[in-house]
């Protein structure tokens, strides 16, 4: 393949060097558009990269269920063309998501029907390894795994980043694990929910980066299964999700390559399922979604991992006085969600491709003032994913949640109510959830209308008194 087929953007690459700190899938998405208006990215990461499809250390999240959203799938494809279908070879194919998904709301779930919402279930290994196979592929693309950053480099004069300090991870016989300095023209932080990018600013004067923390207590417990065609269920994904304050327990259930089914049980509120064999049947046994019976035929794997670091953290870095050029910060570095809604490699997939329009849409070699404005672009693009996310987990909160809060929860109980009896509902809330639609649609004059009306603080606000119950 030759260089005009992998920078498919308008321009050839001008600039330098591009350090991206992470090979996750934020890192790895962002590499693939920084090479379009970069002669070199240099991917850095903490991680020995393996070739194979086994969970790595520094994504513990990896061994549970994964599944691309709708418009997570839609911008993978628009990045890498052809993905969807080389993991539908590698046997995990897309799902229509009104269709072949069975939806377990707390009041029932609805029929199945033809949609055209394309999920596509995955397993996280196998998807990160296909992503970076094709990275790598990419002329002037390196990745430099078992390396650690220990800091940013920035000079005497000015505040602008230049490049970073690394050590070589090495084995603990080792004497000395040699410094190096890595210099280059962006720097870009994707290394996840451990950045320690907050104290490398404090270190050059800036002030403490603002940061709002919403955390529904969830914790998760994941089990395979191996099935046939005998055996397995006739959906290829199950989602029942907690639902507060009275439905602290959930599972994400997903047929993925390998003829596994991937089961992970979730509790919300400190409702943690256990890792041992009765306590995880126990809890199975506990959902309404009749997944037990599921899995009663089915053969399990004997470990169950297990995952609690599911905090929804939003660090809003677009509200500092003053930001360093040369570096972007985006991925669960900037804003982490609760796993249970899969919202993060959208939103990744995302904030890659608004780095890169901006990138491509720059219109001076300089890149001064780059830096901020792709900070204020991603805290826009995060803005509604965030409330989406956070809303229900607030309700998980100790104590009364304030009055906004407790109206969308509400608004949001009544949708469900309705979902399993209407189909416009049941499709307008998948478009909402797989982030194809933003608030117009939950605010839609006619969902308005049907749903809003019966509640009794909208009768107060006309005047008359509520009804008895």
């Amino acid at each position: 393949m030759n260089s005009a087929s992998r920078h498919p953007g308008p321009h050839p690459p001008a600039r330098g060097h591009a350090l991206v700190i992470g090979a996750g899938i934020a890192g790895l998405l962002c590499a693939r558009v920084l090479s379009e208006t970069f002669e070199r990215v240099t991917l850095v990461e903490r991680d020995h990269l393996r070739r194979d499809t086994r969970p790595r250390p520094g994504a513990p999240q990896g061994r549970h269920a994964h599944a691309l959203q709708a418009r997570g799938l839609q911008a993978f494809e628009e990045l890498f063309p052809g993905l969807s279908q080389e993991l539908t070879l590698a046997g995990a194919p897309p799902v229509d998501f009104c269709r072949d998904t069975r939806l377990q709301l707390p009041h029932g779930a609805p029929p199945p029907r033809t949609s055209g919402i394309r999920v596509q279930p995955v397993s996280r290994p196998l998807l990160e390894e296909t992503v970076r196979r094709r990275v790598e592929d990419l002329d002037g693309v390196l990745t430099v795994d078992t390396r650690t950053v220990t800091g940013l480099i920035v000079p005497p004069t000015g505040l602008r980043v230049t490049g970073l300090r690394v050590e070589r991870r090495s084995s603990r016989h080792a004497r000395s694990n040699p410094a190096e300095e890595l210099h280059a023209d962006l720097v870009v932080d994707a290394s996840g929910r451990g950045t320690h990018l907050p104290d490398w600013l404090t270190r050059l004067g800036l002030p403490g980066v603002p940061e709002t923390v919403v955390d529904a207590r969830v914790g998760y417990a994941t089990r395979a299964y191996r099935t046939d065609p005998e055996s397995a269920p006739a959906w290829r994904a199950l989602f029942e999700l907690p639902s507060p304050p009275h439905h602290p327990r959930g599972a994400v259930a997903l047929r993925i390559e390998g003829d596994r089914l991937l089961v992970t049980l979730q509790g919300a509120g400190g409702d943690h399922p256990p890792t041992d064999a009765h306590g995880f049947e126990s809890f199975l046994e506990s959902l309404s979604s009749g997944l037990h019976g599921a899995l009663r035929p089915l053969e399990p794997e004997p470990s169950v991992a297990r995952y609690g670091r599911t905090a929804n953290r939003r660090a809003h870095y677009h509200r500092l006085p003053r930001w360093p050029e040369g570096l972007v910060v985006l991925g669960d570095a900037l804003c982490a969600f609760n796993p249970v809604y899969a919202q993060g490699m959208t939103i990744a997939a995302l904030e890659a491709q608004a780095l890169g329009q901006l990138l491509t849409s720059w219109p001076s070699e300089s890149l001064d003032g780059l830096a901020r404005q792709a900070q204020r672009r991603m805290a826009r693009l995060t803005l509604w994913p965030w409330f989406l996310a956070t809303l229900t987990d607030r309700g998980w909160a100790d104590g009364r949640p304030p009055a906004h809060i407790r109206a969308g929860l509400r608004y949001l109980e009544r949708w469900q109510r309705s979902v399993p009896h209407s189909p416009r509902l049941h499709r307008d809330l998948a478009r909402v959830t797989n982030s194809l639609a933003g608030p117009a649609t939950v605010l839609h004059p006619l969902h308005l209308a049907g749903i809003l009306g019966p509640l009794p603080w909208v009768r107060r606000s006309r005047g008359t008194a509520p009804a008895r119950e």
